[in-house]
Order: structure tokens, then C-alpha cells, then sequence
């Protein structure tokens, strides 16, 4: 059937659906998670260690599932279906690779926090242990910025898409968003974002049902496409369909495109520096069993690649076929490429009305699921970082558990209320997307470094961020006005002028803090810390310090040890009053070294293999793939997302098979009155 607009549902549809599954999965969450902390081993109403890091005992496949459900935001939907339709099969390549090698890069990250400090609730925690107040201000505002702006960005792809799809107010839309994230994750704590049986188990499983039925719909099913065989000769036969200029006057199908380059490397520059100071992506490190946290990164890192292969390989491809076409009459203006509706017109064109449909449910799952990251991140920074820091140092289990709470519900009014700002002013999905290396990019080598080179001097740790972002705006606002001669919404959104700012921010931040660690270092004297042969201690308490060994030939006289300033352990951080800590297995040394070897042989050989070889090879040569080469190419899009959906939908189920047995029998014999069993 031709389809003449986007909007095939009814006002009075879009807000059942979208308040309908609100309402419906917050009362999932209260009956998952009322089961779990009665029968289960942790409770998220007793402690806020348990609320806002999960006891830190998360399992792998939790961790990946985990990882993909809250790294899909709504623009790794939409936006992986734009560069397709803009630059052709060169886009989809960039986009996964540069997202793959941020999450890669990040399990280093996991390494580092287990191996140094597995206590920390957040990540400004761990600046504040090592550099003091003033350093751990400056970076509880980038977290606090880097939540707003990602949250803000989930919430404009997806209200653009529900407004687009139904026609509900787009206001209202902004509101009732953040409200249903705010209710069940009162009720899960962050376990209601990781369990296999609570909300992000089942945000993924409608996420993989969706993309599997567009995929078979598309090669299998639709009378129009059908095969990818056929889907190719339609590529071919538009060449150069919509927008013309994007594909540089060639093919779809081929690989080589420089504005395709441009707005991968400023994805890339924007993601990587909201990874470090993301507080959502720190939570999963934080969270997770020190034994496998890198093995739950690794995991995630290659489930998701598959969700934007699978989606700019069908929908985005599919959009740049048939737009035009009688199957879909309708030319995507440059507003609504920008917002994001690529992926929403494929899917009319291929199933109208249903197709409608399951893209409102994937966009609520991807914008809901990666809110809820975000805001327990936001709500773990007011709470630790502010609260527990600066107002209440001495905060017991109750307070903190409260704060959390009403640390939720200001964050989501705030949220709520800056969406309706920016969309006010013009402000997009691509908009934000573009411009978050602008702004966060002068925190992101100094975090690393804080983490990563204990040399790190803290007069570095302070200036460096605040220059970064400082030249980063600078540079960018004198970019938008040499290129463009005014500054605006549009002009400022040039992907070359948002790439100078990016490369700029990054920039000056990396080379202030080491500049300024090597010329301001640290007066305090270095003193060797011997490191003990366990991550923590297997005893009921907290352990104080977290330092594990490392390789011995580090050392000249062959000891467990490592160099670190007297100012690292200034602020050791201590357990909260009245709650007890419930300690993972110690790492013994040779599972240590095989943590890091893991990590950093998954980062390079990831990087080689995403990032250099496959698409710079591609590019290199212009290929242009052939009739055998695209089907291949498809071929390999199913099997990785089969082997995605095996990976966090099976893997966390066979995880958790003992705990789900225990509860179910907990239950049954609650019901039947015989001898009640309760989790110790």
C-alpha cells in the first residue's frame, strides 16, 4: 500500500501505546521485583549499594544484555539508519565500528575500576579519592552535563518519532517519558535495569523480535524487495536515489564516501568522550562480578555491533530504495533526516501500519531502557557525589536510599523540562549527537588518565577539562562563522564545523593534562604501596584499600607493588553507616593478569578488525559491492544478530538458572503453605 505521510496512528493510539507499555512495564517491574526481594539475595529496598550498583554482582550475560539494552539508545536505532540512507553501505560500517570501539576500549576501563577501585559508587568518586574535592567538582558537573545531554537526546528521537508516527503532542510526550522511567526504576533500583527477568531482559527481547521481523520481512516476505539479490538491483537501478549529493554522485552500494567519513569520525568523537564522563557506562563496571566484568564488556561490545548492522543494513537501505518509489511516495526532508525518521519510513513502506507500530514499541523499549541507564547514573551522582560527599558525609542506608529516590524524580522533571527547551529553540536528535564531543571532550583524556597513569598530577586534572572545553566552544562558534557567516541552530550543526570543536576539545584537554602534569606535578613524594594478592577481602567488611598486583617484572626487584602518590588513598572510600558490604571471590594473581590480557587484546585486535581493516580497506579501494558480495553481506548481518540474541537473551537465562529454580521453588512453597524458604 503507498503511504502519503508518516502519521498512520491516531493520537488516542500513540498515547496508548506509549502510556499503555509504560503503565504495563512499570507493574512488570513492581511484581518482578517485589518476587526478588522477597525471595531473592538482594534486596533494592534495603540498601542503597544494592539500589544504585547492584551489590556489584552482576553476571556477564547480565552485563551484556545490560550493555546493549542501554548502549541502543533511540539515536543507535535511528541515526544507524540515516547514514546508510545518506552514505550508503559505507555509513552502517563506520557507525558500528566507531560505537564497538568505544565499549571495547571501555572494558580496559572495567579492568582498571576492579583493579583499583572496585569500592567507588561512580567515577567522580575515584577523582575524589586520588584529587580532591576541587577535581571531583569539576567532574560531577561533566557527569551531571553528559547525563542531561544524552538523556536530551533520547528524548528528542524519541517523542520525534511518536509525534511523527501518531501526532500526539510532542510536549506531552516529553513529560510522560521520563515519568514512566521514574516509577519502575523507584521500584528496581539499578537491578530492575540488569535483571534477566526485569527490565532490560525484556526491553531486549522486543528489541530483537522487532529487528527480526523487519529483516525477514524485508528478505524473505515483502513483495517489493524480498532478497537481498533484489534489494541490490533496486540500489542500483536509483544509483544515486535521495539525497543524491550524499552518495557524491555514485552508488548506494559503494563503500567510499568522504561526508560518510566525516560524520563517523565526528560520531566517533562525540561518543568517545561521553564514554568517560557517562556515569550509565562507569555503572556497569562498577556493577558487575570483578572475576568477569571484562568478560560481560567484550561480550556486549560484540552483541551490540549487530543492532545497528542489522538496522542500517535493512531499514536504512530499504529507505534509500524505495523513497520516491510508489511503494513510498514521500521525499524525507532534511528535518526529517535529521530528526531521525529514516528508519520510521522504511518500516511503513515495508509493513504500513504494523510496521508503525513495532517502530513505536522499538523506539519506547530503546528510549525507555537507555533513560532509566541514564537516570540512575544521574541519580547515583546526586547521591554519592553531592549528597554523601559535601551535605551528609556521614549518611546512613535509609538517607541515602531516599536521596536516591528523590534524586530520580528531580532529575526526571529537569529532563523533562530542558527537552521542552531545546525542541523550542530547533534543537535535534543530530543536533545533540553532533555537538557532545564539543562539550565533553576536555574531560575525556583526563579521566582516562585519572584511571589509567597514576603520574597524573592534580592541578592537570583540574585545568585540563575546563580548557578543553573552553577552546572546544570557542573553536567551534569561530568555525560556524567562517563557514557559514552567521551562527545559528543550522550553521552551528556543519558536520565540519561540529568536528572542528570536537577535535579541538579533545585535543587541548589530552595535551593539557599531560603538559601540565609533567610542569604542575604533584609536590607529595612518590612512596611504594605494596599491593595485596586480593581485589577485596573475603570477610564481612569493607576492604579499605583496593590496590591489586600487578605483574611482577614491572618491578626491577620483582615484588607485587606499584608506584602511586601519597595524596591517591587521601579519601579511601568507606562503606555506608549501617549497611553491610557483600564482598565477590578475591581475583587471584593469575586471574588479574588474565583480566588485562583479555582487555587489551579484545581492544586491539576489535579496533584492527572494526575500525582499520574492514572499513578502510573497503574504502580504499571504492568498492562497490557486487549482487554476491551484498547477499553475503546480509547473510552476515543475520548471523550476527542470531548470535547477539543468543548472547543476551539465552546466556543471562542459563546465568541465573540456579536463582530463577530457588525462587520459583520459594514460591511454590509459599503458596501451598508448606515450609516457607527465604533468602538468607
Amino acid at each position: 500500500m503507498a503511504v502519503a505521510n508518516l502519521e498512520l496512528l491516531s493520537p488516542g493510539e500513540g498515547y496508548g501505546i506509549v502510556i499503555g507499555l509504560g503503565i504495563g512495564f512499570t507493574l512488570i517491574m513492581i511484581v518482578l521485583s517485589l518476587i526478588q526481594n522477597r525471595y531473592g539475595k538482594h534486596n533494592t529496598f534495603k540498601s542503597a549499594e544494592e539500589f544504585n550498583a547492584a551489590s556489584r554482582s552482576v553476571k556477564p550475560g547480565m552485563i551484556a544484555a545490560g550493555i546493549l539494552s542501554s548502549w541502543t539508545h533511540a539515536s543507535t536505532l535511528l541515526t544507524s539508519c540515516t547514514l546508510s540512507y545518506s552514505y550508503g553501505v559505507g555509513g552502517e560500517l563506520w557507525y558500528g565500528a566507531v560505537g564497538t570501539f568505544q565499549t571495547l576500549f571501555f572494558a580496559v576501563a572495567a579492568f582498571k575500576i576492579k583493579e583499583k577501585s572496585n569500592n567507588a559508587h561512580t567515577f567522580p568518586e575515584i577523582v575524589l579519592q586520588k584529587h580532591g574535592a576541587i577535581a571531583h567538582c569539576v567532574f560531577t558537573f561533566f557527569g551531571l552535563v553528559t547525563n542531561l545531554i544524552n538523556s536530551s537526546a533520547l528524548m528528542a528521537g524519541g517523542s520525534a518519532v511518536f509525534y511523527s508516527l501518531t501526532g500526539m503532542n510532542i510536549w506531552a510526550a516529553y513529560w510522560i517519558l521520563p515519568a514512566i522511567v521514574t516509577a519502575y526504576i523507584v521500584v528496581g533500583g539499578l537491578r530492575a535495569t540488569f535483571s534477566p527477568c526485569i527490565c532490560d531482559y525484556l526491553h531486549t527481547i522486543f528489541l530483537y523480535v522487532c529487528i527480526f521481523a523487519f529483516m525477514f520481512q524485508t528478505y524473505s516476505i515483502n513483495p517489493n524487495i524480498g532478497s537481498p539479490a533484489e534489494l541490490w538491483k533496486l540500489l542500483k537501478d536509483k544509483e544515486v536515489s535521495s539525497p543524491a549529493d550524499s552518495y557524491n554522485g555514485k552508488s548506494a552500494t559503494l563503500s567510499q564516501c568522504i561526508n560518510g567519513l566525516v560524520t563517523a569520525a565526528t560520531i566517533f568523537l562525540s561518543g568517545f568522550s561521553a564514554v568517560w564522563t557517562d556515569q550509565a557506562y562507569w555503572q556497569r563496571a562498577i556493577a558487575s562480578q570483578p572475576a568477569t566484568a571484562v568478560k560481560g564488556y567484550v561480550l556486549g561490545s560484540f552483541a551490540w555491533y549487530a543492532i545497528p548492522f542489522a538496522m542500517s543494513s535493512t531499514l536504512g537501505l530499504v529507505a534509500a530504495a524505495l523513497t520516491g518509489t510508489s511503494v513510498l511516495p514521500i521525499k524525507l526532508s532534511a528535518a526529517q533526516v535529521s530528526a531521525g525518521l529514516v528508519g520510521l519510513a522504511a518500516a511503513i513502506a515495508l509493513m504500513n501500519k504494523v510496521g508503525a507500530g513495532l517502530m513505536v514499541v522499538l523506539v519506547f523499549m530503546a528510549t525507555t531502557s537507555s533513560t532509566s541507564a541514564e537516570s540512575i547514573a544521574a541519580s547515583s551522582l546526586i547521591t554519592f557525589d553531592i549528597y554523601k560527599a559535601y551535605i551528609n558525609p556521614k549518611a546512613t542506608t535509609r538517607s541515602m536510599f531516599w536521596v536516591s529516590v528523590f534524586g530520580l524524580a528531580i532529575y526526571g522533571a529537569f529532563l523533562a523540562a530542558i527537552s521542552c527547551i531545546f525542541h523550542s529553540v530547533g534543537i535535534s536528535l543530530n543536533w545533540l549527537i553532533k555537538i557532545l564531543g564539543c562539550l565533553l571532550g576536555g574531560g575525556t583524556i583526563p579521566m582516562a588518565c585519572v584511571l589509567l597513569w597514576d603520574r597524573t598530577s592534580t592541578f592537570a586534572v583540574i585545568v585540563s577539562p575546563i580548557i578543553g572545553l573552553v577552546c572546544g566552544l570557542t573553536s567551534w562558534m569561530v568555525a560556524t562563522q567562517l563557514r557559514s557567516g552567521v551562527i545559528n541552530i543550522t550553521t552551528t550543526s556543519n558536520v565540519w564545523s561540529s568536528l572542528t570543536g570536537d577535535c579541538v576539545s579533545l585535543g587541548m584537554g589530552g595535551v593539557r593534562v599531560i603538559l601540565f602534569t609533567f610542569l604542575v606535578p604533584n609536590k607529595k613524594k612518590l612512596a611504594i604501596i605494596e599491593a595485596t594478592p586480593e581485589l577485596e577481602s573475603t570477610g564481612g567488611a569493607r576492604a579499605e584499600k583496593t590496590d591489586l598486583p600487578v605483574d611482577s617484572e614491572a618491578s626491577p626487584d620483582h615484588k607485587i607493588g606499584r608506584v602511586v602518590e601519597e595524596n591517591v588513598a587521601a579519601q579511601d572510600l568507606k562503606p555506608i553507616e549501617g549497611e553491610e558490604y557483600v564482598p565477590e571471590e578475591a581475583l587471584t594473581l593469575d586471574e588479574v593478569k588474565s583480566q588485562k590480557r583479555m582487555a587489551w587484546l579484545s581492544l586491539i585486535i576489535g579496533t584492527l578488525i572494526f575500525m582499520i581493516v574492514i572499513p578502510f580497506s573497503l574504502y580504499g579501494i571504492g568498492y562497490d559491492f557486487s549482487e554476491h558480495f551484498f547477499t553475503g553481506f546480509i547473510v552476515i548481518a543475520f548471523l550476527w544478530i542470531w548470535a547477539s540474541f543468543v548472547i543476551c537473551v539465552f546466556m543471562p537465562v542459563w546465568e541465573s538458572r540456579k536463582d530463577m529454580w530457588y525462587i520459583a521453588g520459594a514460591m511454590y512453597r509459599d503458596v501451598t503453605r508448606s515450609k516457607v524458604h527465604y533468602a538468607e
